[in-house]
This record gives structure tokens, C-alpha cells and sequence, in this order.
């Protein structure tokens, strides 16, 4: 399965590990994700902290693109 790619062998059912920074962090700091086909909560990969991050690069590339046409 395609998802196996991308769990680090330093997950626990308490902490993971952010796919943007590299930190091992608690479940708390990342937004859920739904829930996989065992009823488990999911969470996304990048943390909360890089998400805001990463959002916050793209509405602002997408600002200068708009200006520009």
C-alpha cells in the first residue's frame, strides 16, 4: 500500500514524526486526517506548525501570481 511509503519507523500510537521538519512530535500537534479502514484516527504528515507554514507560502505565491496577470 502506498501510504506504508510514508510511515516512519519512529511513529508510536502516541507521537510521529512530521514529514516537513523532522521532529518527533505528539498526535496533539498535527491535524486529524479522518480515519483509515480500521476505525484508527489518521493524521496528516506535516505538523501543525509546518502546514500553517506551508499554507501561508502558497496564498502568498498565489497573491504575487494574481498581481501579475
Amino acid at each position: 500500500m502506498i501510504n506504508d511509503f510514508f510511515i516512519s519507523s519512529r511513529d508510536t500510537d502516541t507521537h510521529r514524526v512530521c514529514g516537513a521538519c523532522d521532529e518527533l512530535l505528539p498526535n496533539e500537534e498535527f491535524y486529524r486526517d479522518g480515519k483509515d479502514n480500521y476505525g484508527k484516527t489518521r493524521y496528516r504528515r506535516d505538523c501543525k506548525s509546518c502546514y500553517k507554514t506551508i499554507r501561508l507560502h502558497e496564498a502568498r505565491f498565489k497573491e504575487r501570481k494574481m498581481m501579475k496577470t
